[in-house]
């Protein structure tokens, strides 16, 4: 028999009959219980996660049938995903699934990548339970509180329809990314590689590679108008790539046509903000709601980082409020210097 070919058929029945009984799988398929999503296409893995929202934590096992390590590890994955149900876990087979292999440049199994807004926060490599648990404990937030409405319907007497005090409910919340004009969107002290439109407005940049990051100081000034009247409720900010250069102290100022550093620090803001470690992580930040009605425009100051470093990094913002919830649009934008309604 030619050498060539006997040590290719041995490569194979290595492969096909001796790895698989070594870790005792053959080939099996790993079964995973309902909190854990197996990704069956591309196109439904991008639907997963462009249905989450900011804040909330997607961890996703890079696995493959003949891994042994895979299947040991399930188990633990299966279970957090049963503990954490305000996480979101999926499973994808390299195998099945290499274009999602590609785009996360997987060379190991399992792997572990860990995302938030699109944005991929910690990974790990390897099969090993108390890593794989810390990092969901660390990253997965406290679980949304539940929902008192069914109990309260139960028990209040609900107010006839057409009655004095029946009120239509208030919009809900929400990403406000669309209403934001994009040609207008700007920066001061940002830089040229890393503007912040590489992360707001129509020419974002792919979540994950995108971010925005200031020039020769930690200072950012940032302007977003709005292509109608809001009402802003909170915001988010992620900086979970480099935590040390996530923004400290930031000032929003609302309706002012143009602003520059020498404004913003004469100017009393709408609402200043020192933020904690915990803070920069994608969470939602509650706003002063009463501060800002009918918002046509927010500067945003950002003054400082987390540990003085010498710029300061943004991998994603966004703002949640509501649009034309009564709101009057007609009202003109304030000179520069004009004082601002107070509560």
């Amino acid at each position: 028999m030619d050498k060539t070919l006997f040590v290719t058929l041995l490569v194979i029945f290595i492969f096909v009959f001796v790895i698989p009984r070594l870790t005792g799988r053959s080939g099996k398929k790993i079964e995973m219980g309902p909190n854990v999503t197996v990704i069956q296409s591309t196109a439904q893995f991008d639907n997963i996660v462009k249905s989450l929202s900011a804040s909330q934590l997607l961890v996703i096992d890079f696995s493959a049938e003949w891994c042994g390590p895979c299947h040991a590890i399930a188990p633990v994955f299966d279970s957090l995903a049963n503990r954490y149900k305000h996480v979101k876990f999926v499973k994808i087979d390299v195998d099945h699934q290499r274009l999602l292999s590609s785009r996360f440049a997987i060379r190991a199994m399992p792997t572990f990548k860990f995302l938030k807004g699109g944005r991929e926060i910690a990974e790990l490599k390897g099969a090993s339970p108390p890593q794989l648990t810390a990092l969901v404990n660390q990253h997965a937030g406290p679980a949304p509180p539940p929902s008192a409405t069914a109990s309260a319907s139960a028990s209040t007497p609900q107010p006839a329809a057409g009655s004095a005090s029946s009120k239509p409910s208030a919009p809900e919340s929400q990403s406000l990314h669309s209403n934001i004009t994009s040609k207008d969107l700007s920066c001061l002290n940002e830089s040229s590689a890393h503007p912040l439109t590489s992360i707001l407005g129509t020419n974002a940049g792919p979540k994950g590679d995108s971010y925005l990051e200031s020039d020769v100081d930690a200072e950012l000034l940032l302007s977003i108008p709005f292509n109608e009247p809001c009402k802003l409720k909170a915001i988010s900010i992620f900086s979970g790539v480099c935590p040390s250069q996530a923004p400290k102290t930031i000032k929003l100022f609302i309706n002012h046509l143009s602003m520059d550093f020498g404004d913003a620090e004469t100017l009393d803001p709408a609402q200043e903000i020192t933020l904690k470690p915990e803070d920069v992580k994608g969470d939602k930040i509650d706003l002063r709601f009463v501060r800002f009605q009918n918002v046509r425009s927010l500067h945003i100051l950002v003054k400082d980082n987390q540990e003085d470093e010498e710029t300061t990094r943004i991998d994603s913002i966004d703002i949640f409020g509501t649009v034309g919830e009564n709101l009057d649009s007609k009202a003109a934008l304030p000179r520069l210097g004009d004082p601002e309604d107070r509560e």
